[in-house]
């Protein structure tokens, strides 16, 4: 059984009278430490999908389970649970209050499982094994953009989810601190974190187990075969364009 499944998966948005088709028919598996990797050109529907596949948004036809767990049938209560221990998804955003250091930030998902200065050492430890353990004492604006995002999968990962969810982490960012998130996030499945990320650039798919394109709603795998040495696509089946 896949730890996440989309099945025949539709989503769609209305602009005025007409309807805008995300997702069609998008059926996925992720299974336990995989890393998965989703590449769409901007409004490809990424963020849907990522979040259809948290449970944040509802689907009209089709359905995700994790674990054969339901996601539209599951309580709040449960659906809770599910994003406080299994689920994580990466905060691009940052702290809601700036005035956190980055060591309690990253401590906030701890809060309520231990005291709180366990959770202040596992933070440390976590952001120590992402790389940015100068930053602990820092707050967000304090922080490059490279640094944040490492910040913001220390807060994922410290909670030792099952499945974490990414989207865009390599936006905006130069060359090598792109392979450096990437190269992280390939460890983290190493160790058993399955990961689905949503990226709008080739490169940063080259660590991925499977490579899928989204465009106009239609999900696509990319062969292994496919994708050249630097991650590029050298053959795109059945691409139609951006949607």
């Amino acid at each position: 059984m896949p730890l996440l499944q989309l099945e025949s998966a539709n989503r769609s948005f209305w602009r005025g009278s007409t309807e805008i088709r995300v997702l069609r028919d998008v059926t996925l598996s992720v299974d336990q430490g995989d890393f998965v990797a989703v590449y769409g050109q901007r409004s490809a529907g990424k963020t849907t999908l990522l979040k259809t596949a948290a449970g944040f948004e509802p689907l009209d036809a089709g359905s995700v389970t994790f674990r054969g767990e339901d996601l539209a049938a599951m309580s709040r209560r449960r659906l809770t649970r599910l994003h406080r221990d299994e689920i994580a998804w990466v905060e691009h955003a940052g702290p809601r209050s700036f005035g956190l250091s980055m060591r309690a930030y990253v401590a906030l998902p701890l809060l309520g499982q231990m005291g709180a200065m366990q959770a202040q050492r596992r933070a440390a430890s976590m952001l120590e094994e992402v790389g940015v353990d100068d930053s602990g004492d820092r707050r967000w604006d304090e922080l490059s953009d490279a640094a944040r995002m490492l910040v913001a999968i220390a807060h994922a990962l410290v909670r030792k989810p099952d499945l974490l969810i990414v989207d865009d982490p390599t936006v905006g960012l130069g060359m090598a601190d792109r392979d450096a998130i990437v190269a992280l996030l390939r460890h983290a499945a190493d160790d058993g974190v399955a990961i689905l990320m949503a990226v709008p650039d080739m490169p940063a798919m080259v660590h991925a187990d499977q490579v899928h394109s989204l465009s106009r709603g239609r999900l696509l795998s990319v062969p292994t075969a496919a994708r050249g040495s630097h991650g590029n696509v050298l053959e795109f089946p059945g691409r139609t364009g951006s949607s």
